[in-house]
């Protein structure tokens, strides 16, 4: 490549449109998609632009703005025009603490719920990898502050900006009031306000039982199902 000459990476082309969008103006997805059309994970590309101090609101963030649209609040680091980007600062997390994290959610994504190397409902063939997230990437006490970090499977992690299109909250609102059980409702209630889903003390078990060695699993279960298997015939 020629000297001076800029390499011109997907990144380096998002960057490049948001740019010439300007601060104050919006984008939608298919816009962002047409300016890059030979690249894949351009919305990734787009949110790492924040390392780069970029500020760029989505729906999730600005109410007034659609699940389809972008706007511009301030362009940071021009990396389109050669500036280098600031060196990230690593977040190291010791063993012991990833543990802590991960037992904090019983080993659940908490965003999801999908458990650790359990399937998703709708990739059954795709086993869950928990790794430790940011609950707000604007936190001020800084990327390492513990009460900001927790468990999160890889596929949300990757994906707080997801390009597929939201549910209606219409549809969302029926399903939860058509919820039968007055506990599942209040359960479910609970993961709102918490916003994120917590484990309850049946999951937490079995969470625990999975963790067994495989002789183990087995005593526990057959020991369980015998005293299940009792109160079955009281």
């Amino acid at each position: 490549m020629p000297e001076g000459e800029i390499r011109r990476s997907s990144k380096v082309l998002v960057a490049a449109f948001i740019a010439n969008i300007g601060e104050g103006h919006k984008f939608t997805k298919l816009e962002l998609h047409a300016a890059v059309p030979d690249f894949s994970q351009v919305d990734r590309r787009m949110r790492d632009l924040r390392e780069c101090r970029w500020v760029i609101d989505n729906y999730k963030v600005n109410p007034s703005l659609k699940p389809n649209e972008y706007l511009v609040q301030k362009i940071g680091v021009r990396i389109d025009l050669g500036e280098r980007p600031p060196t990230p600062k690593r977040r190291t997390i010791s063993g012991a603490k990833r543990r802590e994290i991960l037992e904090r959610t019983g080993n659940l994504c908490a965003i999801c719920g999908v458990p650790a190397g359990g399937s998703y409902p709708d990739l059954p063939g795709r086993r869950a990898v928990l790794t430790i997230g940011q609950i707000a990437s604007d936190n001020p006490s800084g990327p390492g502050d513990e009460n900001n970090l927790q468990a999160e499977c890889h596929r949300c992690n990757e994906g707080h900006d997801s390009t597929a299109n939201p549910p209606e909250w219409e549809s969302v609102l029926a399903q939860a009031q058509d919820i039968g059980a007055k506990a599942d409702k209040a359960r479910l209630l609970s993961w709102m306000i918490a916003k994120r889903r917590t484990a309850d003390d049946i999951e937490r078990i079995f969470t625990q039982w999975r963790r067994l060695p495989r002789n183990d699993q087995d005593h526990v279960m057959a020991a369980f199902s015998n005293q299940v298997l009792r109160s079955m015939d009281d």
